[in-house]
């Protein structure tokens, strides 16, 4: 699932329409507490449009935060992304000497 990639990578770059041109931006994890637990969210360092931010919160399904602004995907709650684990994984490995 494309969601499981973007939180294990930890970033995500999308092309998205800003006053009529297409841009590269790259939208970060970071992850907020809440009542219900750790929620992961895409964080945004640039403007894109609301209706952007809408497209793309359907398309990655995640919530995308920018400024005072918080999107989430049709349907959902921040309740939904709770607790949800986006560490990368780590491997272990024992070298013989």
């Amino acid at each position: 699932m494309i969601r499981d990639e973007i939180l294990k990578r930890g970033y995500v770059d999308v092309k998205v329409y800003v006053a009529g041109l297409r841009q590269n931006h790259r939208l970060t994890v970071e992850k907020e507490s809440t009542v219900h637990g750790e929620v992961p969210y895409l964080l945004c360092k640039n403007y894109i449009p609301n209706n952007e931010l809408v497209r793309l919160a359907n398309e990655l399904m995640l919530p995308i935060k920018h400024a005072k602004t918080m999107v989430l995907p049709k349907g959902m709650t921040p309740k939904d992304f709770a607790n949800i684990s986006f560490e990368p994984e780590t491997i272990e490995a024992e070298v013989e000497a």
